[in-house]
């Protein structure tokens, strides 16, 4: 008995795992690596966000909703558009709580299908350059004050310019298991830095 109970934990771990890795990611050409620290370029890219009224991030659910809803065909088409990764959640410059998928399928706007739901917008977004801190296990409020403070003391000794709100970026689907997520954490910089 032990044995199958050792056998389905392994299963269900390495099940956990993989999940994660079926998402198509943005590209982007790694400029510099410190340990868990990153320097990347990124290209223009499509996505479709939403927001909220508040600013602490209470409600991510139903903005990741009400996203799923439009690729999973509450469009004009009913056209699934497949799910990809990272989803970004941010602090808008209006004070909103917003919430970005990306959309990797497709080259430009005028091919996306139109939302039902007038709440999702269809944009692009270029990241240009970027500083992040990846970490595991859930993106808690104390893990990401804890990575965001780590990221902000290399930001400052290393004289970087940050152009952007903090976004939080989230790889795994829910079911995936603490020791398996990935997170990260993200400003744009000033292209001049690095």
């Amino acid at each position: 008995m032990y044995k199958i109970l050792l056998i389905l934990l392994l299963v269900l771990i390495v099940g956990c795992y993989d999940s994660s890795s079926k998402y198509r990611e943005p590209s982007f050409d790694l400029i510099k690596k410190d340990k868990n620290i990153e320097i990347r370029e990124y290209n223009n890219n499509l996505i479709i966000k939403t927001s909220k009224s508040n600013s602490n991030g209470q409600g991510n659910s139903s903005m990741f909703r009400v996203l799923a809803n439009y690729i999973f065909g509450a469009n004009s088409n009913n056209e699934k558009i497949p799910m990809t990764a990272p989803v970004i959640t941010k602090q808008s410059q209006k004070k909103n709580y917003e919430m970005i998928f990306f959309i990797l399928n497709k080259n430009s706007i005028d091919e996306l299908p139109i939302p039902k739901d007038k709440s999702v917008i269809i944009d692009s977004l270029n990241l240009y350059k970027t500083i992040s801190i990846s970490f595991g296990m859930w993106a808690s409020d104390n893990r990401i004050n804890k990575y965001k403070k780590k990221l902000n003391d290399y930001i400052k000794e290393n004289s970087v310019e940050v152009d952007s709100n903090l976004m939080v970026a989230q790889y795994n689907s829910p079911w995936v298991i603490p020791p398996f997520r990935k997170n990260e954490l993200i400003y744009k910089i000033k292209y001049k830095n690095i």
